[in-house]
């Protein structure tokens, strides 16, 4: 039997678009490993961390991870092209809010750090293999997350990331070699 647990949210991740109440439950033990199924829009493993609650830390191996989080974008991706493509913008938040999770949550995890959405912008300008300007377009996709240029910009940031990633990917295949 799962058992729920009753978590504040965190200052870390105190954001009105993902958290509106200040209270969330989590079933614990879905979290005790790996779940590729997890909701990444509510930042689950970060919300276990910051609540000092024992469980899995994908961060620490995030380079594994951001794979299977590019997939999930590419759904993503698609069911939101369709929905602007048919004009129908006000379904658009709840994929949006998905795939802006998912966008988050793969930076972060490169950089082996659990995502912190309070002081996004200060975190961001210290990582390394990022998309250009990435603190500022996140801002304009947080501020009006169901608008199509903000579904444009967050397309572009993916397409971006994941040169990144690929790039960081060969670095540290290269670099494991040469030990």
């Amino acid at each position: 039997m799962t058992q729920s647990i009753s978590l504040k949210v965190p200052e870390e991740l105190d954001h009105p678009l993902f958290f509106p109440e200040k209270e969330t439950i989590l079933e614990k033990e879905r979290f005790a490993g790996w779940s590729g199924t997890i909701p990444f829009e509510a930042f689950p493993y970060e919300l276990l961390y910051y609540n000092n609650v024992e469980a899995y830390a994908p961060w620490t191996n995030g380079a594994l991870h951001i794979k299977e989080l590019l997939e999930k974008w590419k759904v993503i991706d698609s069911e939101c092209s369709l929905l602007f493509s048919e004009r129908k913008v006000g379904q658009t938040l709840g994929l949006m809010k998905q795939g802006i999770g998912l966008f988050l949550t793969a930076v972060f995890w490169m950089h082996e750090k659990p995502v912190v959405l309070s002081d996004f912008r200060a975190k961001i300008e210290s990582f390394t293999n990022i998309p250009v300007n990435l603190a500022e377009r996140l801002s304009f996709i947080l501020a009006r997350p169901a608008f199509f240029h903000s579904y444009r910009q967050l397309s572009e940031l993916f397409r971006e990331f994941e040169k990144q990633y690929v790039k960081f990917m060969i670095k540290n295949r290269n670099s494991q070699k040469n030990v």
